[in-house]
């Protein structure tokens, strides 16, 4: 067994052992150690990518964890836009804050590692960094323009007619991308 599947096994079991804890305490206890846990569940879920995280760098990923990353990634994403563009069309995003608000922390955290490979494969247009400049103070790409904003409807507010455009140049550039880790893989 491999020092990432101990250590996910561990952590398995360590979970349900505290699971069972946290149903015996009082209900405000439990309130808030699952505000703990729901940060915990946040954090990088390999040890790989944990060890990445601490030393600070990017590390090359090997081919197979790229396609397992960009398929998931992919998944994501594609709600992502789904989301926006329901609450585009429906002209009122606060049915959809909540799953806004739980697929961004993800596709923040997954996107550094994808951006590398992503961006080669990705059209630019200066509308993507004026967004970026606009809510973080820092240029964006198209990716990055999607789900920098802390709302949903901060977002759809924010577009200029540039949204459609963007979800076109980033769908395409994960296709282009797909499409290069398929021929690699041949």
């Amino acid at each position: 067994m491999g020092i990432e599947n101990w250590a996910r096994t561990l952590a398995q079991s360590l979970t349900r052992r505290l699971m069972h804890w946290i149903s015996s305490l009082p209900v405000r206890a439990r309130w808030h150690i699952r505000e703990a846990l729901s940060t915990l569940r946040t954090l990088p879920t390999t040890i790989r990518e944990q060890v990445r995280q601490w030393r600070g760098q990017t590390v090359a990923l090997p081919i197979e964890e790229q396609r397992a990353l960009l398929a998931e990634f992919y998944e994501r994403y594609e709600q992502l836009v789904e989301i926006i563009c329901d609450a585009a069309f429906c002209e009122n995003a606060a049915p959809f804050e909540a799953q806004y608000a739980a697929l961004r922390p993800w596709l923040q955290r997954a996107y550094p590692h994808l951006r590398p490979y992503l961006i080669a494969h990705l059209n630019c247009d200066p509308s993507d960094e004026a967004v970026g400049v606009q809510t973080q103070g820092k240029p964006t790409d198209a990716f990055e323009a999607l789900f920098c904003f802390e709302t949903l409807e901060a977002l759809i507010r924010a577009d200029q007619g540039d949204l459609i455009g963007r979800i076109e140049r980033t769908r395409s550039a994960l296709y282009r991308y797909a499409d290069y880790l398929r021929h690699w893989l041949e």
